[in-house]
């Protein structure tokens, strides 16, 4: 529990979803350096960053987030996804 009173104390940006891919990119740089920052474990990054969401991210997360047995989400399977919906 100490590791998400600790990500949010450095206050985290939500991010909208907006079709924007330069506050897209100024999103995903801030959490990059809040992750490095607070030494964020791999296995945290993904609920970390998605706990950001809101409106239509919320929205795009609920229909593109694993179920099931599916693999677990990664970071950077995450990026991968976020890159092709909000860079054009």
């Amino acid at each position: 529990m100490d590791i998400i009173c600790q990500f949010n104390k450095l206050k985290p940006p939500k991010f909208q979803g907006e079709a924007n891919p330069l506050r897209y990119d100024e999103w995903i740089r801030k959490l990059e350096n809040l992750f490095k920052i607070m030494e964020c474990p791999d296995r945290y990054k993904v609920s970390f960053a998605t706990y950001q969401f809101e409106g239509e991210a919320e929205y795009w997360w609920r229909t593109m987030k694993p179920r099931g047995e599916e693999e677990p989400m990664t970071w950077a399977r995450l990026r991968e996804l976020m890159d092709n919906q909000y860079y054009p």
